[in-house]
């Protein structure tokens, strides 16, 4: 991944929402890390520009994805989020634009089931590792993949790894808000009250800094008792 100032502003640095947001930084590393292993160990593709995954799912995803998410869109797609379809019975993800042959719009700030999806494995009863390729993917080498599920040893002796699982990456970043208790909530939901919580910030950070130019020396003369005011912990 990039560096985490390309995901994040620096006015979040001085919030609550700053290490639970380095946290689901470095899981998100892990990932990415840990899928390009599996990815080059073994056989399974998404087809070229498929995108089926999001065509009729909309992810529910915790409070501290969305502030991820909304951080990045911030920075990167700021005069578009008004017109993000919010209100929109679009079916599927509201984030996926079907004339877009990568289909998602906001990739690099995507929440976590959408970085997992198809290159990660579950658990079974006995607590091990195995891996159900999507019906949709491609595999030269292992024809008859389709609806069978690999178990840890037939991965081992397959490939030599194992994927990333999804519900162990998904319990850590469920505890990086505690107070949350895991709550999720559709992304069309939930994303739009994280984007007005991190422009809350944002101007606040520049009031802030605003004020600190107006009176560098912190001589408020009482005028205005918000004058140089520390950001918020937010929560």
């Amino acid at each position: 991944m990039k560096a985490i100032s390309h995901y994040h502003t620096p006015a979040l640095a001085e919030t609550a929402l700053a290490e639970p947001l380095r946290k689901l930084y470095e899981i998100y590393d892990r990932i990415e890390k840990s899928q390009a292993g599996w990815i080059s160990a073994t056989p399974f593709r998404c087809p070229e520009g498929c995108g089926s995954c999001c065509d009729h799912f909309e992810p529910d995803i915790l409070d501290v994805e969305a502030y991820f998410l909304a951080s990045w869109l911030l920075i990167h797609q700021r005069d578009r989020i008004h017109s993000i379809p919010f209100d929109s019975d679009q079916k599927g993800c509201i984030l996926s634009d079907q004339n877009n042959p990568y289909h998602c719009t906001v990739y690099e700030g995507r929440p976590l089931i959408c970085r997992l999806f198809a290159y990660s494995g579950d658990r079974g009863k006995d607590g091990s590792v195995r891996y159900r390729p999507c019906k949709f993917m491609k595999s030269d080498s292992v024809s008859s993949h389709t609806g069978k599920t690999y178990s840890a040893q037939e991965l081992q002796e397959l490939f030599g790894t194992l994927p990333p699982v999804m519900g162990d990456l998904a319990g850590e970043a469920a505890m990086l808000l505690p107070e949350r208790s895991g709550d999720r909530a559709p992304l069309r939901e939930i994303l739009p009250v994280a984007l007005a919580k991190i422009q809350y910030i944002l101007d606040l950070a520049a009031f802030s800094a605003q004020a600190r130019q107006n009176d560098p020396d912190g001589n408020n003369d009482g005028d205005n008792d918000n004058d140089g005011a520390p950001l918020p912990r937010a929560s």
